[in-house]
């Protein structure tokens, strides 16, 4: 078993219809917290997202509809809500017919590829046993993959961030440098996750490079490389977008071989495959170090695989990703604006519309991140 180039693959639905070709994609978290969401997990798979949650739109349209782009045909999707036909018409524009995702009712008989283990939906119906899966998606996992990390602690002790086991996108991260840190952590616990696990390391110092790495993980165990994206954050550690350069694919692919083969062995000994991310630092001295694991499509997931093919195809080589941006219009007037941007490709990832504006995850690629930049500041509305 090794880590593998195949850059013929396009969309990933091709990949997933290999290993579970009967499936549906299901690109939608279940809450434990929101009865907002179709999908509930109150008894079994807790997930710890966010004290207040997500406004209804962010849970069951405007997450679930990016993970759609760029999956293409060979499997179908699935969600609460439909992506709009002006999205689906976007994306076919922008990848052809056989970019565009085939969606279909949720349908109670049929197995599922999840992004996260759920209750409610029998355990032969997920194409990854939903015990299994939950628990590789505990934080815990981290420290049992061979390669460089952050130091596990067996408590708190300043400075180190502690995690909650099924946290995900930053969200049940805690980095603790004071007294006064541990106190607010503490008292948040306290009022919303008071049982739940948590992951103590040591932080990595003097970052110069945060790397989202994506592989796809057959079932026999093969490896295949999709790409890194580096990672951007809020200043309250909440995931919010990243960027892509397709010189840095190339450039970075043997460094952080070990890394991807070492969690693709651990994995496979687990009967995990699909897409899987980790996250892995790199210091100023040069050493990587492992940070997370995710044995699933994550936020950024779809705009790598869809930077690719503007690099492959349009030499846009590179790419950037915003989350949660404000567009001061309408969707159509938004895809519209979209699809006249000059020297560049601008793409909707999903959208809804908010009042008189849309709240929509957008990227753009061009040929330098000033000119991608550029792009999306001629787009959103500024904060």
């Amino acid at each position: 078993m090794g880590l593998t180039k195949q850059p013929n693959i396009r969309f990933l639905s091709e990949l997933y219809a290999h290993d579970a070709p009967d499936a549906i994609l299901l690109p939608e978290y279940p809450s434990s917290n929101t009865s907002e969401t179709r999908w509930q997990n109150r008894e079994r798979y807790i997930i710890h997202d966010p004290f207040p949650p997500p406004r209804p739109e962010l849970l069951k349209v405007l997450g679930p509809h990016h993970l759609m782009c760029a999956w293409g045909r060979d499997i179908p999707v699935t969600s609460q809500v439909a992506p709009p036909q002006a999205l689906l018409e976007h994306w076919g524009r922008v990848f052809g017919e056989s970019g565009c995702p085939g969606w279909n009712a949720f349908d109670e008989t049929a197995q599922y590829i999840t992004l996260f283990p759920h209750e409610s939906i029998a355990a032969d119906q997920q194409v990854v046993d939903p015990d299994i899966n939950y628990a590789v998606h505990s934080k815990e996992v981290i420290q049992k993959i061979d390669c460089p990390q952050a130091d596990v602690l067996s408590a708190v002790a300043t400075p180190c961030i502690v995690k909650l086991s099924h946290g995900y996108a930053g969200l049940g991260n805690f980095v603790i440098r004071s007294a006064a840190d541990e106190a607010r952590m503490q008292s948040e616990l306290l009022s919303h996750w008071p049982d739940a696990t948590l992951v103590v390391n040591s932080i990595v110092e003097n970052i110069v490079g945060d790397y989202g790495v994506q592989f796809y993980l057959r079932r026999d165990g093969e490896a295949i490389w999709l790409g890194l994206t580096e990672q951007n954050f809020t200043d309250n550690a909440k995931w919010c977008g990243g960027t892509f350069s397709a010189p840095l694919q190339d450039e970075l692919f043997e460094r952080l071989r070990p890394m991807v083969e070492a969690t693709a062995r651990y994995l496979h000994s687990q009967d995990v495959f699909g897409v899987i991310g980790i996250d892995i630092l790199k210091d100023v001295d040069g050493g990587l170090f492992l940070v997370d694991v995710n044995p699933r499509l994550t936020g950024i997931t779809p705009f790598l695989m869809a930077s690719r093919m503007f690099a492959a195809d349009e030499g846009w080589t590179e790419g950037i990703y915003l989350a949660s941006c404000r567009f001061a219009g309408s969707l159509d007037q938004l895809i519209s604006t979209a699809e006249a941007a000059i020297g560049g490709r601008v793409l909707v990832l999903s959208a809804f519309e908010d009042g008189g504006s849309t709240i929509c995850h957008l990227s753009a690629s061009a040929d330098s991140q000033d000119h991608a930049r550029q792009l999306l500041d001629a787009i959103r509305v500024r904060d």
